[in-house]
């Protein structure tokens, strides 16, 4: 009995620290499409498991979660290249991936007319590009931190900047102002990240 007892306390310990591994329904996102609508198409076994400082030491990158144990070797290219995202105990993580070409998997801060999350650049010219790091006309440069992104309301995933921070808020008069009179910097993602908590608040 004492040894059923503790095996069932290993389990629900492995469970908390990486996740469901037995999903009782859809667990997976296809598409940003099934995202907004709270729709997750697809069904997927696996562990979510955050790194460690060791990991982030040895391999670089940021502190976000890796999916460990899949069931299934015909999901391991979809699970980390290909889908959106997935849900884990109520908790939606994107895939960085199919935006950066960086592997891991990074928790939605706020979902809302802007949704936002913090994830790691991407290192590559063309992601680079398209998500706003740097300029069309601009080389390729190194990245070694952090950023805020922003989602638009039509999936399109772009690093969240003061002057794009500006230009999302500016239909609202009252937080433009704010937005202009706190000189925002780069790294101040939280601070810009208040302010699209606040604009998604009037669009409720």
């Amino acid at each position: 009995m004492k040894q059923i007892i503790l095996a069932t306390i290993f389990i629900l310990f492995v469970s908390t620290m990486f996740g469901q591994t037995s999903p009782t329904s859809n667990n997976g996102y296809t598409n940003f499409n099934e995202f907004n609508q709270n729709q997750p198409s697809l069904t997927f076994t696996f562990q979510l498991k955050k790194r460690t400082k060791g990991d982030i030491f040895m391999m670089g990158g940021i502190s976000n979660y890796r999916l460990k144990n899949i069931k299934l070797e015909s999901d391991f290219k979809k699970l980390n290249e290909e889908i959106w995202g997935i849900i884990v105990n109520d908790t939606v993580y994107i895939n960085s991936y199919p935006y950066s070409k960086v592997e891991g998997y990074n928790p939605i801060i706020e979902k809302g007319y802007y949704t936002y999350f913090i994830g790691e650049p991407a290192r590559t010219v063309k992601e680079q590009r398209e998500l706003g790091i740097i300029k069309p006309n601009e080389k390729q440069i190194g990245v070694c931190c952090q950023a805020g992104y922003v989602i638009f309301p039509d999936g399109t995933v772009k690093l969240l900047r003061p002057e794009l921070l500006s230009e999302l808020c500016k239909d609202n008069e009252d937080l433009s102002k704010e937005i202009n009179t706190v000189k925002l910097k780069l790294g101040d993602v939280y601070k810009m990240f208040d302010f699209l908590k606040k604009y998604n608040a009037t669009k409720k």
